[in-house]
């Protein structure tokens, strides 16, 4: 049978399962604030790939309006043409 003088007292356990429930918290709260920096990360990175694109849509246009003006007043110009 075991010796109960063996057995470490019922405050030192107490005190164990405390801090073991301290850190567990603690790991829990870090983790949940992890997860909510890298939702806002993700955001902000979906966030400036909206804009990239909706930038690189309007360059796109402006890009293709210049394009089709620069080569109308050209053809113009090439057949003699009045504007």
């Amino acid at each position: 049978m075991a010796d109960d003088s063996q057995k470490a007292p019922l405050g030192d356990q107490i005190k164990s399962a405390g801090v073991l429930a301290g850190f567990a918290a603690w790991a829990l709260t870090m983790g949940a604030l992890g997860l909510v920096l890298l939702g806002f990360l993700l955001l902000f990175l979906l966030i400036v790939g909206a804009v990239l694109y909706v930038a690189w849509q309007v360059s796109w246009a402006i890009g293709l309006g210049v394009t089709l003006v620069v080569l109308y007043v050209i053809g113009l110009f090439v057949t003699g043409e009045k504007i």
